[in-house]
């Protein structure tokens, strides 16, 4: 069989195909926060615990920013009970210095799962936005038991020892 020109060209965009590096999966959505600390209050006392536990897990990545909780008056992330069905909503990126950035978190299906909430809205407040082709915390969904929606099912106790994917932190080094 005698390859052709056109043969060889394509041959070698399949070549060129199978070596290539992956793409990354993240999505970047928002503006990066100044260096420093991104300051934080939390106004129900039900939510500090995994609201804590949540920033620690961003700040073990050491992006050049760090969550810090403060009072109110201090604060330029403003946490607070809000959204339905074991969800959660966080506005995406720096807000600017004279805006305030809002993030609500549901309480009704526990602390675990509040947790992995808190965790996915703060990827959103250092401005990752949704991830819908990769396994990753900034899935848009994830099941009842933490796993994000494009992720294999593993239990709670696993999420919550492995909140971010590689994909989730590759993204955030991105933006930091």
């Amino acid at each position: 069989m005698r390859i052709t020109p056109p043969m060889r060209f394509a041959l070698a965009v399949v070549v060129f195909l199978l070596l290539a590096p992956a793409a990354s999966a993240y999505e970047i959505a928002g503006r990066a926060w100044p260096e420093g600390d991104i300051r934080y209050y939390v106004e129900d006392s039900a939510l500090k615990k995994p609201v804590k536990r949540g920033a620690r897990v961003w700040n073990a990545r050491n992006l050049g920013v760090r969550f810090v909780s403060s009072a109110a008056e201090h604060a330029k992330v403003y946490i607070r009970l809000g959204q339905e069905n074991c969800g959660g909503a966080a506005r995406v990126g720096y807000p600017g210095r004279r805006a305030l950035s809002l993030v609500e978190i549901n309480m009704d299906c526990g602390t675990g799962i509040a947790t992995l909430t808190a965790v996915h809205e703060w990827g959103h407040v250092l401005g990752l936005g949704h991830e819908r082709d990769t396994c990753a915390r900034m899935n848009p969904t994830f099941g009842a038991g933490g796993t994000p929606g494009r992720c294999a099912r593993r239990s709670l106790d696993y999420w919550l020892e492995h909140p971010l994917t590689k994909d989730d932190v590759r993204g955030a080094r991105a933006i930091y």
